[in-house]
């Protein structure tokens, strides 16, 4: 007979679905928040709540507007929390020079935005992937990932006392990783500290990190004081890297649960869907071998596939239907779209989107799909010289779409800014037209189209063949998003009825 205190609950990786690289989590009293890469794709930084690390909503966006000095790459979001304010420490490319530097940004209430304070770091080529740790004696310190100047100095992660604030830097900076005292360097980043018993510990990422050929890992090394450069680096072997399922672990953040327990979320790819879909969030306890000091992760140096929960009788729940009829506008911040174009003209109303483009590019407005096995529907209701469909988007001049015309159905393609119609077929006029697409491992789509959503007609490519190849669609750095797309010719608007998301885990 098995009681209620027998039985174990587990959890499964992803914690969270879909393309969220460099993860930052932290815990403020029962709750805990989390945010991560978007690149160019604003509202930037999603940022997530949960209660039990295992179950994630999306609260909205760090920046539902960019910060003004920013040109774009929204990378690596680092929250921290300090005597009642939320800080996020973040990297972005500067307008002036597009170099990568740190801001920071502050908030009294995590539900209502932050305020930007401004740029804080700025190294030579790029500086990017803050750290924030307080020490026992109070004390505030910044660390960074570095890029020489004119090459006079190696990559290295420094570090810098920061104001009581945390708004400034205090004092001079130093160098964690001393090339000079026998650090072995590895274009090292994606670091975090924490402090265990008589050691700082230093967990940090080195290996390439952003597509098909990625080999990142999780290292580790430790010293007994944070400014002399004095670390020792566990060389045995990395402490977190790639496994069958799962590759390209890297970047993460520490998370203590209030028993104790040390959480690492972090970011890998899924062998079958890689960066169709992206790098994604994962979840692993991190514990101490009491005899050496150092530390490994519970269920073995590969991510794991399934593992007890951090809090007991938790039950993970799976979104496997994302739909919006444009009614409410609580679906709005799931939607994002390109800033390094002009923002699209979207005006919502029960039923009804109607999207036009701001600029001479096609309108895109998009969400990141959770998983690669995917079917993606709408509906448009008017009909216009311009195509107006659904979109398959890596960028600008990298996309795919099925689209309705004036008189017609079309499967065209952006191939390197340059574009290709697929195949065409011709349709009734003045009547709703459905469109859908099919996804399989995030990389082969098939398309359809339809009057009445029952009977779907076939759109093959150009060969003939149900199955389109999108291989080259994905740009370094991010995952696919999957959308709405107008074509942009002067004056013309799509209008849509729904748009429905539907995953198989």
């Amino acid at each position: 007979m098995y009681s209620q205190s027998n039985v174990v609950s587990t959890y499964r990786n992803p914690v969270i679905t879909g393309n969220l690289p460099d993860p930052s989590v932290i815990r403020v009293g029962e709750n805990y928040y989390a945010a991560g890469t978007s690149s160019d794709y604003v509202p930037g930084y999603p940022i997530y709540h949960s209660t039990d690390l295992i179950n994630w909503d999306r609260m909205g966006a760090i920046f539902p507007t960019p910060p003004t000095w920013i040109a774009g790459s929204f990378w690596a979001p680092e929250l921290f929390y300090n005597n009642g304010t939320y800080f996020v420490y973040y990297t972005a490319k500067r307008k002036s020079d597009n170099v990568s530097c740190i801001g920071v940004a502050t908030t009294k209430d995590i539900n209502k935005g932050f305020e930007d304070k401004g740029l804080l770091i700025e190294w030579g080529k790029e500086a990017i992937d803050a750290f924030v740790f307080k020490d026992d004696d109070g004390k505030l310190y910044v660390t960074w990932k570095a890029y020489g100047i004119g090459g006079e100095r190696p990559i290295e992660i420094l570090g810098s006392e920061l104001s009581a604030d945390g708004l400034s830097l205090k004092g001079e900076h130093f160098s964690l990783t001393q090339h000079n005292k026998g650090w072995v360097g590895r274009g090292d980043e994606g670091q975090c500290l924490i402090k265990h018993k008589d050691y700082y510990y230093l967990l940090y990422s080195i290996g390439g990190c952003c597509d098909n050929r990625c080999t990142y890992n999780v290292r580790v090394a430790r010293s007994k004081t944070l400014r002399n450069g004095n670390w020792e680096q566990y060389e045995e072997k990395a402490l977190m890297q790639g496994g069958e399922q799962w590759v390209c672990t890297g970047h993460g953040t520490l998370v203590q649960t209030p028993d104790k327990r040390n959480f690492y979320l972090y970011h890998a790819y899924n062998v079958k869907d890689f960066e169709y879909i992206g790098r994604q969030p994962m979840l692993d306890e991190m514990m101490w071998d009491e005899k050496t000091g150092w530390p490994y992760f519970r269920f073995g140096n590969t991510p794991s596939l399934q593992a007890e929960t951090p809090y007991k009788n938790t039950i993970q729940k799976r979104n496997t239907v994302f739909e919006d009829d444009f009614t409410s506008p609580e679906n709005e911040k799931f939607w994002q779209w390109n800033m390094r174009l002009a923002k699209p003209e979207m005006v919502r109303s029960p039923k009804q989107l109607m999207l036009a483009s701001n600029d001479t590019e096609d309108a895109f407005l998009g969400v990141s799909p959770q998983t690669g096995i995917y079917t993606m529907e709408t509906g448009v209701t008017n009909q216009s010289d311009n195509l107006k469909g659904l979109c398959i988007y890596g960028g600008p001049k990298n996309f795919l779409s099925i689209a309705v015309g004036k008189s017609e159905v079309v499967l065209y393609q952006m191939k390197d800014g340059v574009k290709q119609i697929l195949n065409s077929v011709p349709a009734k006029t003045n009547v709703p037209i459905y469109l859908k697409m099919e996804a399989l491992n995030g990389r082969w789509f098939s398309c359809f189209w339809s009057y009445d959503q029952k009977f779907w007609a076939v759109l093959p490519g150009k060969d003939g063949f149900w199955e389109i190849n999108g291989s080259g669609l994905p740009r370094w750095e991010g995952g696919l998003h999957t959308g709405l797309i107008v074509e942009n010719n002067t004056g013309t608007t799509g209008v849509f009825s729904y748009f429905k998301m539907t995953y198989k885990f």
